[in-house]
């Protein structure tokens, strides 16, 4: 179930990472601004929360397998369209349809985890897949760009379409696990409103949402600037370029490692999270001490550092989601929803905040991580500071 799993939410990575080396040729060939590419990045977020928030609701009612496969089938569909594309805008709505089914496949993973595991587990649970979907994000740019010398960019959406292809299957054969399915008394609305209302009324789980969402959004402020960063202020190829970006992934993929045997041994989640603020934290304070020092550091510096902030996902993404479901049964689905939905908003915010200001320089991408980083720690502190040892089932 784990390796099934986590090719469903390789879907993220591949449908995000893949295309990044080819943003470039992309702005080219439909006769575009780059930074209106760009904008593909924001966009897409927004469709995958708006998928979330259906997904999540309907996978408590209806069932998660059902959600996931509908959801892949949008995905499909819209994948294929993109193959065909003449014009930015015809990118950015089919963009926004590929992103909905991928929302509302992803948002049934966090959902079947809950149901079947639970405190400890469920965090050792959500750390393997992170292990097994690890080699998506580091082959996802190495593709792109392989994928972009064999037949031009839109092979990139061929690829898509086929993956998405074969992961339906494969749900739809393979995937047999207790579902928390739940009888709906009254009109559907007022029971999917009235889950998002207990989640959101949950104090204590709050801190971890918001904190998942801003270090997400850290990261995305570097996926949004980092095409310009490393291929036009420092001269690197689109190979390059994924070599470089795969660096970031066995960084995340040590960590995640280490999450999983610290968790073997008994340790807390949230002292694990606890280290993984602190390292994201200080990565990415020094990298903007570097850029305000000297402008343009030497690229290894700034790298170095890109690594180590970007990498700490291993240590925040598995814990945060592992703590914040612990408080949540019947609403398992929405709860994972509303966990993915602010992570995408919140994400695309920041990515669109990056993008508008672009002024040229490293800073735009250095500040905005850390200042992501900072907002989530005040969060997290105000909202589950007080309750930080009381998460449910979490022994």
């Amino acid at each position: 179930m784990a390796t099934l799993l986590a090719l469903m939410v390789a879907l993220m990575p591949f449908s995000i990472d893949a295309y990044l080396p080819a943003i470039p040729a992309m702005a080219e060939s439909l006769s575009a601004d780059i930074h209106h590419i760009e904008q593909s990045l924001s966009s897409f977020l927004f469709g995958v929360a708006i998928g979330q928030i259906v997904g999540g609701s309907l996978s408590d009612i209806k069932g998660r397998r059902i959600v996931g496969l509908i959801g892949l089938l949008v995905y499909i569909v819209s994948a294929a369209g993109l193959i065909f594309i003449q014009t930015a805008d015809q990118l950015l709505l089919l963009r926004v349809i590929q992103a909905f089914g991928a929302g509302m496949t992803v948002v049934t993973v966090g959902a079947t985890v809950r149901d079947n595991y639970t405190g400890r587990k469920a965090a050792q649970m959500f750390a393997l897949i992170g292990i097994i979907m690890m080699a998506a994000p580091l082959i996802s740019p190495l593709l792109g760009a392989g994928l972009q010398s064999l037949g031009g960019w839109r092979t990139i959406f061929v690829f898509l379409t086929i993956y998405a292809t074969v992961v339906w299957c494969l749900l739809y054969w393979f995937l047999h696990c207790h579902e928390s399915v739940h009888e709906v008394k009254g009109s559907i609305v007022s029971v999917v409103l009235g889950r998002y209302r207990r989640v959101f009324a949950t104090k204590p789980a709050l801190g971890y949402l918001f904190f998942q969402a801003f270090s997400f959004a850290s990261m995305f402020s570097f996926l949004t600037e980092s095409s310009f960063v490393y291929m036009e202020l420092y001269g690197i190829s689109s190979h390059q370029y994924a070599w470089v970006f795969g660096m970031n992934i066995i960084t995340m993929a040590t960590f995640n490692r280490v999450t999983a045997w610290r968790l073997k041994r008994g340790t807390h989640a949230q002292d694990i999270l606890r280290w993984g603020i602190i390292v994201q934290f200080s990565a990415n304070l020094l990298m903007v001490a570097l850029v305000l020092m000297l402008g343009m550091p030497p690229m290894w510096m700034l790298v170095g550092c890109v690594m180590v902030s970007v990498g700490t996902q291993g240590l925040i993404t598995a814990n945060t989601q592992a703590c914040f479901m612990s408080y949540f049964k019947e609403e398992g689905g929405s709860a994972n929803a509303a966990l993915g939905v602010f992570q995408t908003i919140i994400g695309a915010l920041a990515g669109m905040l990056t993008a508008w200001l672009h002024n040229g320089t490293p800073m735009v991408m250095s500040g905005m991580m850390l200042a992501s980083t900072c907002a989530g720690i005040m969060l997290l502190w105000h909202y589950s500071h007080s309750t930080w040892y009381e998460i449910p089932d979490m022994d």
